[in-house]
């Protein structure tokens, strides 16, 4: 179930001098985007997304936007397509993006949701109503076209990974069900949870050192910087007693990284500094250093003296975890500028339509300019009979009463 607090989200709105407001409100929950207004200039998207919260679950399919009143309620709602807001995002087509050897692909409608994780992150398996039989696996996606370049970069980076003991392992591309376009992928599911939420289990010294060797091969064999190491990216796996990393949104390139890509190495987040950081955050449950702008973050603010929580259990003492710290840092305390030996690259993602657009210079002359098409709005893609990817789905309270859905949004019956 995604956490009240990321359910919604908004990019965009209009306010128009005396109003009234709207704002484009995107609920991760039903994957929809819902247009609320409200009487005069509200230029806080906090309170659309108050409004929404309360009515999101009874809104039916085919309503674009709502009306608030002064007092919270409905005044009415808008079904008329032209109200709807929606993007379609142009997704790559398969042969455009190079798999390496091995990777096999999947298509959503193959996919049966089990739990919503988060935003675009959702536990499925494969085939669907195989219950027991079914492999558990994590899906992540995007349906709002910001998420693009962000998307293409880590699948890209995952699925040429190496398999690696403490690095959770990629598991397929997954393709719709309309055209083979790719829409995002699964990895593997590790179900002994994260050491964010593992608060009772032993921090054991090993796990350290697993997840010391993990980003020694990142950085220094692969050239590649996780940038965003935090307990709740370390998964156990139970099965082998040991740490895995996974989740690769702000993973680099050390070298040659494309900032228009999605990706930027930053070495105020350097992965020497995540583990450290991580480290002392586990043993202290201090996590107040790392709220902190990542430029702002020194290790020489770390306490000379790390007391460990009360309710946290290790099966070694403090010392031993920091002297390990200290020896790694030593010895990592090298320029990264070399070449990696077994660096991994990727091509840049297949290039986008593109359309003309009219406007007026600084002269008022008429001119124009051609820019990349990373989306079209639903409503025009119907307008001109255009297959339109469905992403949205029945909301959760659906499946806490036992509906199966697909991954495509679409109610299942498992026992026909």
């Amino acid at each position: 179930m995604i956490d009240d607090e990321f359910k919604y989200f908004s990019l965009s709105g209009d306010i128009p001098v005396g109003g009234p407001s709207t704002w484009h409100v995107t609920d991760w929950d039903q994957r929809r985007l819902i247009s609320v207004t409200m009487d005069g200039e509200q230029d806080d998207e906090g309170i659309a997304i108050e409004h929404l919260s309360r009515y999101s679950s009874q809104l039916l399919s085919g309503i674009y936007g709502i009306y608030i009143s002064q007092t919270g309620e409905i005044i009415s709602t808008y079904t008329d397509v032209k109200n709807d807001q929606t993007k379609c995002v142009h997704y790559p087509f398969l042969h455009e993006i190079g798999l390496p050897e091995g990777i096999q692909t999947i298509r959503r409608d193959a996919l049966e949701e089990l739990d919503r994780l988060g935003p675009d992150v959702d536990l499925v398996a494969y085939p669907a109503c195989s219950n027991g039989s079914a492999k558990k696996v994590v899906f992540k996606y995007y349906f709002l076209w910001q998420y693009a370049e962000m998307s293409w970069k880590e699948m890209n980076l995952w699925m040429r990974l190496p398999r690696h003991p403490n690095i959770v392992p990629f598991d397929r591309v997954v393709i719709d069900e309309l055209e083979g376009r790719v829409i995002g992928f699964t990895n593997d599911y590790v179900s002994g949870g994260s050491l964010e939420k593992k608060k009772p289990c032993v921090f054991k010294l090993k796990w350290l050192q697993q997840l010391i060797q993990a980003v020694d091969d990142l950085n220094l064999r692969y050239g590649i910087a996780h940038q965003d190491i935090a307990p709740r990216n370390l998964l156990v796996d139970e099965s082998t007693d040991s740490v895995m990393l996974f989740d690769f949104n702000f993973a680099a390139r050390i070298k040659n990284s494309t900032q228009n890509e999605g990706e930027v190495y930053c070495e105020d987040r350097n992965d020497i500094k995540g583990v450290i950081f991580t480290t002392y955050e586990i043993i202290t449950r201090d996590d107040s250093l790392r709220r902190k702008p990542h430029e702002e973050q020194s290790l020489n603010d770390l306490q000379l003296q790390w007391v460990k929580h009360l309710k946290v259990k290790l099966d070694h003492p403090v010392e031993a975890y920091r002297r390990v710290l200290q020896e790694w840092q030593e010895r990592r305390a090298v320029d990264l500028t070399g070449d990696a030996p077994e660096a991994i690259n990727w091509p840049s993602r297949p290039k986008l339509p593109q359309r003309t657009v009219s406007l007026m210079d600084i002269h008022g002359q008429p001119s124009s300019v051609t820019v990349e098409e990373w989306y079209e709005m639903r409503q025009d893609v119907l307008a001109r009979g255009g297959k339109v990817l469905n992403w949205e789905r029945p909301p959760q309270r659906l499946l806490n009463d036992g509906t199966r859905v697909l991954s495509t949004g679409e109610i299942i019956d498992c026992e026909k």
